[in-house]
């Protein structure tokens, strides 16, 4: 691996980290901190499906844009020479970040489509913004621990993947971690730990629906993504 992959993968890895935390407090501040909070888990994750839908609209004008960019630039220069007639290696024409968002379409029988799903992903939404609102920030990752018992379990069950006798063993012990985390939660909230629960299956279930409707929209993510939130 060169250094500059080593360097981009870390510093991307670092950014969901820090976005992803940063959203979990957020969303805890939202959901029940006095005098600002918003009673209205639906609401906030309406309003957070609504956000998504124009930041990808707004991405795929710039992907449009930064498309035509590379074809003005490759209609310019088809030979890869630069002026002076040296060779010009193409790497060095990188292509914009934007060149990645496709153009924002909304076609009905796609979004027909994809529509399980997006009753899936409401519902993973809905009940993690609910488990924010009644358990603390420190037991949060706690309550929703057994995602990854419903991917194992569900991958079986809608993908037909087996499951080892290695993993089941795992599996226990992620079950008994969350017993025991549950069992020393001084400000236990049984309706918090179901809602995290629930948001665990609908994680679950979000991830293996994605597999399976991704093809719907040519396996492209951000596609995916403004039909699930428009439909949201």
């Amino acid at each position: 691996m060169s250094g500059d992959n080593a360097v981009y993968i870390a510093s991307v890895v670092a950014t969901y980290w820090v976005v992803s935390i940063s959203m979990v407090y957020l969303n805890k501040i939202l959901m029940s901190n006095e005098g600002i909070s918003v009673p209205a888990p639906l609401f906030v994750t309406w309003f957070q499906c609504v956000v998504t839908v124009l930041i990808c609209w707004l991405c795929g004008l710039c992907g449009q844009r930064a498309q035509r960019q590379a074809a003005q630039y490759s209609a310019i220069n088809p030979s890869g020479f630069d002026n002076e007639g040296g060779q010009a290696p193409r790497g060095e024409q990188k292509p914009s970040f934007f060149a990645q968002f496709p153009k924002a379409e909304y076609l009905l029988g796609h979004a027909k489509q994809i529509f399980p799903l997006s009753l899936i992903f409401v519902g993973m939404i809905t009940f993690n913004n609910l488990c924010l609102k009644w358990v603390e920030v420190s037991f949060y990752n706690v309550a929703r621990s057994l995602t990854i018992v419903f991917n194992v379990f569900l991958s079986r069950v809608f993908l037909g993947i087996p499951t080892s006798f290695k993993t089941m063993l795992c599996l226990v012990v992620v079950i008994v971690g969350f017993l025991m985390g549950s069992k020393g939660e001084i400000n236990f909230s049984v309706l918090g730990t179901m809602a995290g629960v629930m948001s665990s299956l609908f994680v679950s279930l979000n991830s293996i629906f994605t597999k399976m409707v991704l093809p719907v929209v040519d396996d492209n993510h951000w596609k995916l993504t403004f039909y699930n939130n428009v439909n949201a």
